[in-house]
């Protein structure tokens, strides 16, 4: 069970089938026509704020349930959980800035826009800063993945030359 890797597909199905809905349903004349509020925001526009971030809320899902399966597998695999779930979450943060700002940016005054700035950036240098020191942290075993993955390219011949040589 530790080795079973297909629940991937699983998140990816979904993910896909969000932001290919949301494009589809964005693209329908009711939603294209359809405003809400004062702001004249469209009701395409919602449904697309609501795929991308659902997409965005199951990557970040994605990226914890294999963090917690790289932990439980122990071993080398531990170390990396901790990276992995710093670059998806340096990634959700990020992208999330696009999808947030391209909804509400009707709502925004020229006052509040500098601080959904400064409140992304303060989040996406956290989720970087958080990344390098898991990358420092785990350096070691991303050493020695990156020289597991190297001495299984080269195949045994090469690693007993390797060996031989000292």
């Amino acid at each position: 069970m530790k080795d079973n890797w297909v629940w991937i597909g699983k998140y990816l199905i979904v993910i896909i089938a969000a932001l290919v809905l949301g494009a589809v349903l964005a693209g329908l004349e009711p939603f294209k026509s359809a405003t809400i509020g004062t702001a004249g925001i469209r009701a395409g526009s919602l449904v697309q704020f609501i795929a991308h971030s659902g997409a965005l809320a199951m990557l970040w899902a994605l990226g914890y349930r294999h963090s917690s399966q790289l932990r439980s597998m122990g071993g080398r695999s531990a170390a990396l959980s901790s990276t992995v779930l710093a670059l998806v979450t340096l990634i959700v943060v990020a992208s999330a800035y696009g999808v947030l700002l391209r909804f509400i940016n009707p709502f925004l005054g020229p006052d509040a826009k500098p601080f959904v700035d400064w409140t992304f950036i303060v989040a996406i240098l956290s989720a970087a800063g958080w990344l390098l020191w898991a990358l420092f942290a785990d350096s070691e075993a991303w050493i020695e993945a990156i020289g597991s993955l190297n001495a299984g390219r080269k195949g045994p011949a090469a690693q007993v030359d390797d060996r031989a040589r000292g």
